[in-house]
């Protein structure tokens, strides 16, 4: 589990260097998540986020990607398809994230492919079948 999360931060980090982030120095790059924190998938998602913070935590430490923080916004979705649809939405909409990374299970995932793809947003899936 914890080679799959930092293979995806190295995959965050190779990400903004190819799609050129170019913003402000002090401002974040926000990582979107929706895992299943609770739940009957709360044993896939629980470490799934403990994980994720802490290589957050680690890369801020180090001084960011780029020279930007991570700021991680999460929702705990409970191994449902709906809760996901409007967690994303909300990632999307309200919290403008930059990158989205999640869900715990297939079902969850396939159920915000649709509106990740649309809006365009870089998207790292947790999900072993998807």
């Amino acid at each position: 589990m914890r080679r799959i999360i930092r293979n995806m931060a190295l995959v965050l980090a190779a990400s903004w260097l190819f799609f050129g982030a170019a913003a402000q120095a002090a401002e974040p790059i926000r990582i979107g998540t929706f895992l299943s924190v609770t739940g009957p998938a709360s044993f896939l998602g629980d470490p799934e986020l403990k994980t994720l913070q802490m290589y957050i935590a680690d890369i801020n430490n180090r001084g960011g990607v780029l020279g930007r923080k991570l700021e991680l916004v999460h929702y705990d979705v409970q191994h449902l398809a709906d809760k996901a649809r409007t967690a994303v939405k909300r990632l999307l909409e309200d919290d403008k994230v930059d990158i989205i990374v999640g869900g715990s299970t297939t079902g969850t995932t396939m159920a915000v492919a649709p509106l990740v793809e649309k809006a365009g947003v870089p998207f790292i899936s947790l999900a072993g079948a998807v």
